[in-house]
């Protein structure tokens, strides 16, 4: 890709569906097997840990994790839980790429209707949204690199997409 704007795929990892009865982010049990409290400010995300958690809906996160620790960690969760909500390993489903460069910012709202404006967007923010055709979860980076989950079966389309879309940004 040119040099306004680097896509590259991130490798596999864990991701896991967390739901809980809107006002029950206290949930005795549950940040401290997961390493970390639920994020409780919209479209934000914590990290550490060995997991990043991001809010996704009131009373939904999707729990990061590193590839092969959802199973132990979906059981453990499921037993702090205890019935009171749900969680779906959906790891499978999508592919994760991380965009960066000058442009990248700038890309992305050729696709979306979010304002990714570095002043607003950074590090810890986070939003499911439009993206083109389809939809992702976009993650500010510390290093001013968006994070995107797409689901696998658009994987292809957005590859191409994207693709086609920083053309523009490549020199003479």
């Amino acid at each position: 890709m040119p040099d306004g704007v680097v896509l590259a795929k991130l490798p596999a990892c864990g991701l896991l569906n967390l739901r809980l009865p809107t006002g029950a982010t206290g949930t005795p049990g549950v940040g401290q097997v997961i390493g970390l409290g639920l994020p409780e400010t919209p479209c934000t995300y914590a990290a550490g840990a060995g997991a990043v958690v991001y809010w996704l809906a009131p009373g939904e996160w999707l729990v990061a994790v590193n590839a092969g620790a959802e199973g132990e960690l979906e059981v453990r969760l499921r037993g702090a839980l205890d019935g009171a909500g749900a969680v779906v390993d959906v790891s499978a489903g999508y592919v994760r790429y991380k965009l960066r460069g000058p442009a990248a910012a700038e890309l992305l709202m050729k696709a979306c209707p979010y304002d990714f404006d570095r002043r607003t967007f950074g590090p810890g923010r986070c939003v499911q949204t439009a993206f083109a055709k389809t939809t992702a979860l976009v993650a500010g980076g510390e290093d001013e690199s968006f994070d995107l989950a797409i689901r696998r079966s658009y994987a292809d389309y957005f590859e191409r997409w994207t693709a086609d879309a920083v053309s523009e940004y490549s020199g003479p």
